[in-house]
This record gives structure tokens, C-alpha cells and sequence, in this order.
């Protein structure tokens, strides 16, 4: 709930015309429900996320949404991200990262990368 006011606020009160949810963990499933309630949001990028509270994930379409995992991921396994990324309707796109851990901390840099430019497209349009 904090998250759909927090999204509404930014459009009807601040003016932003465009708003991206990001969460990472138990923060994917939020921004994922979030996603799929709000005509506000624009993108939806979930990182690491467990698959409990994803059973929106269909309705975040069409809005974007982008799926971060790490293959060594110690806490959550990248099969909770394939699981939601089958789950989901386009458009959609999963991104794993070899030998990165559930902080994703190996792959920082390339991570960092690829979510900003995603957003950016995303918001762009």
C-alpha cells in the first residue's frame, strides 16, 4: 500500500509524468504487486525476488518488466525469477548473471548498467 501512495504521490503531487518501481528481494514481490495495481507505474524492475506475493505478476502487462537474478544466488535461487518470468505476459525480459550472489555485489557494475539503461528506455517513451 505505502508503495501505491508513494507512486500516486509522485505523479498528482510532484508532477512526474513517468514513475519505475525497483525492489530488490522481498522488494521485487512489492514493486511487482505495486506494478499491477497501479495505472501509475510505468516499469516494473524486480531483482533477486522471491516468487511469494508475485501472483500479480500477468497484470503487471502491459507494462515493462525486467527480472535480475544472480545463477549463485546463496538466498533465493534464480529459479524464483524464472518462475515469475514464466508467469508474466509480455513485455517482459529476464536477466541472469553468472557466478553473482543474491546482493548481486559481483556484478555490480554490469547490473548498474543494464537497470539504469533499461529504465531509461522504459521512461522514455
Amino acid at each position: 500500500m505505502d508503495t501505491l501512495v508513494g507512486a500516486e504521490y509522485l505523479v498528482q503531487q510532484r508532477g512526474y509524468g513517468a514513475v519505475a518501481l525497483v525492489g530488490h528481494s522481498f522488494g521485487g514481490a512489492v514493486v511487482i504487486s505495486a506494478g499491477a495495481l497501479s495505472q501509475t507505474v510505468t516499469a516494473v524492475v524486480a531483482m533477486s525476488s522471491q516468487t511469494y506475493g508475485t501472483d500479480l505478476a500477468a497484470q503487471v502487462s502491459p507494462r515493462p518488466l525486467l527480472l535480475v537474478h544472480g545463477s549463485a544466488d546463496e538466498v533465493l535461487s534464480d529459479a524464483c525469477s524464472r518462475s515469475i518470468y514464466a508467469r508474466a505476459h509480455e513485455p517482459k525480459e529476464l536477466r541472469l548473471y553468472p557466478n553473482c550472489r543474491h546482493g548481486l555485489n559481483e556484478c555490480r557494475e554490469q547490473v548498474d548498467e543494464d537497470v539504469v539503461g533499461w529504465l531509461l528506455k522504459q521512461l522514455a517513451q
